[in-house]
């Protein structure tokens, strides 16, 4: 019988901060059960298994994505719904270590409110097919690059064997120069959502 006061809510919300605490590895059902000073087997009445209990973190980081409904215009919408989404991941590092495919009711929530941005906008449901998987994509890839650049690899070449490694490719070579002297100003993230959209708006 599941204790009084303890839902999947509660052990989901849990879940989630230790993993933003230690990593996803310290999530244990074992640890979870310490945590809300419970047996371990009185979770499995609020959720089936790790993988359930990984669908609902999921679940749980997509629930933080702004969808705004309330925009009228359609290229501001989503400029808030995808930058939302991108913070909303970057807040949750481990977030890529999980199936991609996985999620509920919110996952769903984020791609309708997605796919009714474009058809605000007049994008036509053959394009917009396509903009609700390039625009998952940008979100996806951009984050997941930031993730994975933002900490320090003792084992990355220094600046002078990267600028050795690139010296045959001049184009690479300037690109290169730029990283390592002077990084463009601006929002990258938003520079390549802008992209998109500009590329949407002319084909609608």
């Amino acid at each position: 019988m599941a204790r009084v006061g303890l839902t999947r809510e509660t052990v989901l919300t849990t879940a989630l901060a230790l993993a933003d605490a230690e990593g996803l590895d310290a999530v244990s059902m074992r640890r979870l059960a310490g945590e809300l000073g419970v047996e371990a087997m009185s979770l499995y009445n609020h959720v089936a298994g790790k993988r359930d209990l990984h669908a609902g973190l999921i679940d749980l980081v997509w629930s933080d994505v702004d969808l705004a409904l309330d925009e009228p215009d359609w290229r501001a919408g989503l400029h808030r719904l995808c930058g939302s989404a991108h913070r909303a991941l970057l807040r949750h590092p481990w977030f890529f270590r999980l199936p991609l495919a996985e999620g509920g009711a919110s996952r769903l929530a984020v791609a309708d409110a997605t796919l009714a941005h474009l058809d605000h906008g007049g994008v036509a449901p053959e394009t917009a097919f396509h903009a609700l998987h390039v625009l998952d994509g940008h979100v996806y890839g951009y984050t997941w690059q930031a993730l994975e650049f933002s900490t320090p690899d003792a084992a990355a070449p220094s600046p002078d064997e990267v600028r050795a490694l690139v010296a045959p490719y001049a184009h690479l070579a300037t690109h290169a120069r730029q990283h390592l002297e002077h990084a463009p100003s601006g929002d990258g993230f938003v520079l390549g959502l802008d992209m998109l959209l500009d590329g949407l708006a002319a084909r609608r």
